[in-house]
């Protein structure tokens, strides 16, 4: 194989090389064929009549210039206009075309007799033209260029064949055959991109077989890992090998297959255990390896459903303990934070409707407590006693409510009890306690009140009435009460 392609590489040189020579040897005779031109025009000039300047027409050059130039008439007769000019523009595009060719540094090489063929016949074109034989410069140039096409159809066949059948042999692993046939695609165009990538691979081609045998042995072993490691070296080596990127990403779906697997197991381990904590946790991790499994959302409903029972759980037993501790107001927290979680939860809902009443009727019951003065009003004492009424259904719940009930209806006891009032006046001042009842005209009179704070009033015919204020208190004697009116109006 080597031998082959260092013969080919010889040949190649061997062909510019001839080439080459060729095309200078034929810039050389073009330039002497233009000096004996020249010096023919000079010779005729010389000969022709005083301003005479006909040409003979085989003294006109045969060169592109020589189309810009009106030509004689010849015997074959004049072409139109349009003829001429159809016919120039066939001379330049054949002629630019068979210049595309000889460009082609590797084309030339590859057919240089070919290629120097229809350089020639162009010159001859040329030559036809300048000559008048316009018939004669139209047919060569049509045979100039299906020879053109036909040489350049048959050059990118060429490489092209060899390079399809050195890629069908490298499908098949037949990489001596890819070789030869990669290698004569490139000896006739070592610039064709298809064949340099095909280079490229079956450089690197032993090394790769080598590594997929180790790829095999990974998995007699079952060795993931070492497959994996394996594969990723061919991929290094040889990018374009589609084989070793399709099993790597099967072995890493595998991987993440199993991986999220073993995590969702322990989701549901954890659930199952109450371990809430956990299994939210694992539940995140399999949802960061896959987050579009259907398991995810039915095992979150489980999770969400199971801390919800959880809590309401837990919530009723701290109802309890704090009930039978009579901590009202830990009750009431408790009881929302979990109905939070379980809104119809009734053991949650009654404990709450429990807590807020009693904490209710507490605090209306303390406001009397604190104040006792004002249960000399008649007014505060049948709110206190309608707070009495309001409490005592829930007493049985709470020793604290309980004993803020006795102590409120002692208080209400105490201001049951009446004093005895000594009421001193003058005999003839009408006395009354307002909102009371009426004493009359006395000297002298005990009378029986509540404590409280009552009012006197004074009144005598010519006099000014006189009110004056007295607390009865049962904790202290109550105080004499003198009253009569003194000033005369």
């Amino acid at each position: 194989m080597a031998r082959a392609l260092d013969d080919g590489i010889n040949h190649d040189k061997q062909s510019k090389k001839a080439f080459y020579i060729k095309a200078i040897v034929g810039f050389f005779a073009v330039l002497l064929l233009l000096a004996l031109v020249l010096l023919a025009l000079n010779w005729f000039s010389a000969l022709a009549p005083a301003g005479s300047n006909t040409l003979p027409a085989a003294a006109a050059p045969l060169s592109s210039e020589s189309l810009s130039a009106e030509p004689a008439p010849s015997a074959a007769g004049m072409p139109d206009e349009q003829a001429r000019k159809a016919l120039q523009q066939l001379l330049s595009d054949t002629n630019h075309q068979v210049n595309q060719l000889a460009a082609d540094t590797h084309l030339a090489a590859w057919q240089s007799a070919a290629v120097n063929t229809l350089l020639q016949n162009m010159q001859q074109a040329y030559r036809l033209y300048g000559q008048q034989l316009y018939s004669e410069t139209g047919t060569l140039l049509q045979d100039i260029q299906q020879q053109s096409s036909a040489l350049q159809q048959n050059y990118t066949q060429a490489y092209e064949t060899a390079y399809q059948t050195a890629s069908a042999a490298f499908a098949n692993s037949d990489l001596q055959a890819a070789q030869l046939n990669n290698s004569r695609a490139l000896a006739v165009n070592p610039l064709y991109a298809p064949a340099l990538q095909l280079q490229q691979r079956l450089n690197v081609a032993s090394q790769v077989q080598e590594l997929w045998q180790q790829v095999r042995v990974a998995q007699l072993e079952n060795n993931v890992s070492k497959q994996k490691a394996v594969l990723e070296q061919i991929r290094q080596l040889d990018p374009a090998d589609q084989r070793s990127a399709q099993s790597l990403a099967r072995l890493n779906q595998q991987a993440q297959q199993q991986s999220f697997a073993e995590v969702l197991a322990q989701a549901v381990t954890a659930l199952d255990q109450a371990d809430y904590a956990t299994a939210r946790q694992a539940l995140a991790r399999a949802r960061s390896i896959d987050s579009n499994r259907p398991e995810l959302a039915s095992l979150q409903r489980r999770l969400e459903g199971a801390e919800k029972a959880g809590a309401a759980a837990q919530a009723e037993q701290q109802v309890q303990v704090f009930s039978e501790v009579d901590e009202w107001p830990t009750v009431k927290m408790v009881a929302e934070n979990g109905l939070k979680l379980n809104a119809d939860n009734p053991v949650l809902q009654q404990a709450l409707q429990s807590a807020s009443q009693i904490i209710q009727a507490g605090q209306r019951l303390e406001s009397f407590i604190a104040n006792p003065q004002r249960l000399t009003d008649a007014n505060i004492r049948q709110r206190a006693n309608e707070a009495i009424s309001a409490a005592q259904p829930l007493a049985a719940q709470s020793a604290r409510l309980a004993q803020q009930l006795a102590q409120l209806q002692s208080l209400l006891q105490v201001q049951a009890q009446t004093v005895p009032v000594l009421v001193k006046s003058d005999g003839r001042t009408y006395i009354r306690v307002l909102g009371v009842g009426n004493v009359g005209e006395v000297k002298e009179k005990t009378i029986n009140l509540a404590p409280g704070t009552y009012q006197f009033e004074g009144s005598c015919k010519g006099y000014r009435t006189e009110i004056i204020t007295v607390e009865i208190s049962p904790a202290t004697p109550a105080p004499d009460v003198q009253l009569q009116c003194k000033t005369r109006i």
